[in-house]
């Protein structure tokens, strides 16, 4: 019988493990949840038929992938974008607004082992989960021996999605090869940042040797050859990006090799080429691509708002590699939809995000139509513009502006003739109203409110958020091909998206300039993805504290009649500008997540930098 006080007290992966342990009893053989049966269920008994064994999988996929959305990150209110510069704050009892006053602490938060944005504890449970399956897969007595490798190969794949994932959160972690026990040398230090990403690698490689490249359509959302390619591809992308790829870490510490390779090689981005093209020359042979159904190489794709919205919105289209299959119809179950779904048709608790607008901060990286920047408001203007500006403006956006918002005075263009997608039927404010030029009536509601993920959804509540997008390929290798000064396989791959979205292809060639642009376009084409957290940091913009992650957050304002019943009408706006809305904190520490201080208490593992 295991011990759990004593565990406890010994090291990480203790508290990390006792709490799958202690909701069922303390025997070893104990498995981490119950398939159809009721009752304590042991290892035998899990693994005596193939679809328990399989529900134990899926857990597993359900348990794994969900990292750095709603419930899979560490704060229990809110999502990322909050802490991005790209939503506001929340409200006072969030977590994202704890983060965005003072930072980011080693120390426990709104339902977290730390107050980061990742549950420290979490990775190494839903490791030993897939460390279960894939050493007992072998019982099974109705399963064959082929399907029985593949699902080894994908609890190897699970365990690298948690691995890289780790990697560019934390850096060097500790290294776990196994499901251990009470028996085990549990006393795991932190491997160090060149071990780490050398076991990730590792780990894909076997997944992918072992994976299939299809699944019949029913099993959509299991780990394929191309996903875990996709995997290794991210992964040397961030290993290739400054934070790491440098000869000094961002901030002085004792465990340089923790943080930083301590060297700056450009075989690092070839390496993160090598892999991309790979993921592209596999999705050419199984049917992925980037949906453009209008556009010739190089020209506007006519067509952009559907195909772009079709690719972030439409479960199975064909430009998701792996998406994130939790298809949930009952509100109260589904937490991971409840900080990304706005509409009147989510009716759980719908006020928790209320204040969780779009930032001017982030307003500004949006195209025109026609390919130039729009020009906003600045705060410090003379005067307040009319709402005929704004309505005008917000017509002449970008496609995927059009099919990701709903704001003041202009109806979500992705599900049109839906009552409750426009201003009329929204049924909360829009906007920031009741103010007078050039003060602001409060912030959190900004220039309106995403509507991303729910192109014709209609009642549809759930999501399947993507996790990777064949987009995403393309921008990594604009981006490496760049960093090798190889600026025309950059355009080539760049304007793949850019015209995607109806835009005039880009032809910039210097270098900085060209940097700044691939930036903003992953920005644009990621928007609520859960990318631009860990893309600025890692990029290590010389702005990340000047109103990206911190600095001055901005909102825009508007003027109403007071008559009005329904302020978000375009009727009812006369006036809008741009406000100072509140300063998020920034500091050099939060390159990185805090490891838990409990966690570095036990003196086993030590603390990143700074915190």
């Amino acid at each position: 019988m295991i011990n759990e006080r004593t565990m406890i007290r010994r090291s990480l992966l203790v508290l990390l493990w006792i709490g799958f342990v202690s909701l069922l009893s303390s025997c070893e053989e104990e498995f981490l949840e119950k398939p159809n049966t009721s009752g304590t269920v042991d290892l035998n008994e899990v693994y005596s038929s193939a679809i328990n064994a399989r529900n134990a999988l899926m857990n597993c996929y359900r348990s794994v992938l969900v990292q750095g959305w709603p419930s899979g990150i560490g704060i229990g209110h809110g999502a990322l974008a909050s802490i991005s510069g790209i939503h506001s704050k929340g409200y006072n009892w969030h977590g994202t607004w704890v983060i965005s006053d003072s930072g980011l602490s080693p120390n426990p938060l709104d339902g977290n082992d730390s107050g980061g944005a990742d549950n420290f504890g979490n990775n190494w449970n839903v490791i030993r989960k897939c460390f279960l399956v894939k050493e007992n897969i072998d019982m099974v007595p109705d399963m064959d021996e082929n399907t029985k490798t593949i699902i080894k190969a994908e609890c190897t794949g699970l365990i690298a999605y948690r691995y890289m994932g780790m990697f560019y959160r934390y850096g060097g972690v500790p290294i776990v090869t196994k499901s251990l026990t009470s028996n085990d040398d549990l006393n795991i230090a932190r491997a160090s940042l060149q071990e780490t990403l050398d076991y990730t690698l590792q780990l894909c490689e076997e997944a992918i040797a072992g994976l299939p490249s299809e699944w019949p359509a029913d099993q959509t959302g299991r780990l394929t050859k191309g996903a875990v390619m996709a995997m290794k591809a991210r992964v040397l992308m961030y290993a290739a990006r400054p934070l790491f790829n440098s000869t000094t870490p961002y901030l002085s510490y004792d465990h340089n090799e923790l943080i930083s390779f301590g060297t700056a090689d450009q075989d690092r981005w070839q390496d993160a080429i090598s892999a991309n093209e790979k993921v592209l020359e596999w999705a050419q042979l199984n049917g992925f691509e980037l949906i453009n159904s209008g556009g010739s190489s190089g020209e506007p794709n006519p067509n952009a708002f559907k195909d772009y919205a079709t690719a972030t919105s439409t479960p199975g289209n064909k430009e998701v590699i792996l998406a994130y299959k939790y298809d949930e119809t009952n509100q109260w179950n589904n937490y991971l939809s409840y900080y990304l779904n706005y509409s009147p048709y989510w009716t759980a608790n719908r006020w928790d995000t209320d204040n969780l607008g779009l930032l001017s901060n982030f307003l500004s990286n949006y195209y025109r139509e026609d390919g130039t920047d729009q020009s906003w408001p600045q705060v410090g203007d003379d005067a307040a513009r009319p709402a005929s500006d704004w309505l005008a403006r917000i017509d002449a956006m970008e496609p995927r502006f059009k099919a990701d918002h709903i704001g003041p005075g202009f109806d979500a263009a992705n599900n049109p003739g839906d009552f409750n997608y426009s201003v009329e039927g929204w049924g909360r404010s829009l906007g920031n109203y009741g103010a007078q030029f050039p003060s602001g009536s409060g912030f959190g509601k900004g220039s309106g409110f995403s509507v991303k993920f729910f192109y014709q959804a209609g009642s549809r509540t759930w999501f399947e958020p993507p996790l990777f997008r064949l987009a995403e390929t393309y921008l990594n290798l604009a981006e490496a091909y760049n960093e090798v000064g190889n600026s025309s396989q950059a355009l080539s791959n760049l304007n793949v998206v850019h015209n995607r979205a109806g835009l005039p292809a880009i032809t910039e060639t210097n270098q900085g300039a060209l940097r700044k642009i691939i930036q903003r376009e992953k920005a644009i084409e990621f928007y609520m993805e859960n990318q631009r957290y860990y893309d600025v940091k890692h990029w290590m913009l010389e702005d990340i504290g000047d109103g990206i992650i911190g600095g001055q957050m901005r909102e825009m304002q508007f003027e109403v009649e007071p008559t009005a019943s329904n302020k978000n009408l375009a009727s009812s706006l006369i006036y809008y500008w741009d406000s100072n809305a509140y300063i998020a904190y920034w500091n050099p520490k939060m390159f990185l997540e805090p490891i838990p201080q409990s966690e570095v208490n036990k003196g086993i593992i030590v603390q990143n930098p700074g915190y």
